[in-house]
């Protein structure tokens, strides 16, 4: 054109090819820095799960090592107590069968008793007997 042709709106670029390429760097750019964001947000956060997860190793370490002594403490218990159920059960049947020879006696000093009743009143049956023929 000459002078009395309106101006372009939009100067043409020289070489379209150098701006789009440009446009995609400066995107290409962006989407690098968020990845590089992200990357570092994930560090993060996997240094904090593993701060985390030693804790509660630590955790569960002290528990095991607490019921490791409790379980100990009360197998001692448990032993000692069974010690003394064996000695009551023990002394349970002797005091049993200490009753049953006692019953035994009993039974008989009873049976003793009943015959000699049974004697004294045959006696008094003849000694009234024996009154009544005077």
């Amino acid at each position: 054109g000459g002078p009395g042709q309106g101006a372009d709106p939009q100067p043409t670029p020289v070489c379209p090819q150098i701006t789009e390429s440009t446009i995609e760097i400066t995107q290409s750019s962006k989407e690098v820095d968020t990845a590089r964001s992200t990357l570092v947000d994930l560090r993060r956060t996997v240094q904090t799960l593993e701060i985390d997860l030693d804790s509660i190793h630590n955790q569960k370490a002290g528990l095991e090592a607490n019921l490791l002594e409790v379980e100990n403490r009360y197998g001692l218990q448990m032993e000692q107590l069974n010690g003394l159920i064996l000695r009551a059960e023990a002394e349970l049947l002797q005091v049993r069968g200490e009753l049953q020879r006692q019953a035994e006696e009993y039974q008989a000093l009873l049976n003793v008793k009943g015959k000699l009743e049974a004697e004294i009143a045959t006696y008094r049956q003849l000694l009234e007997g024996g009154e009544e023929f005077r």
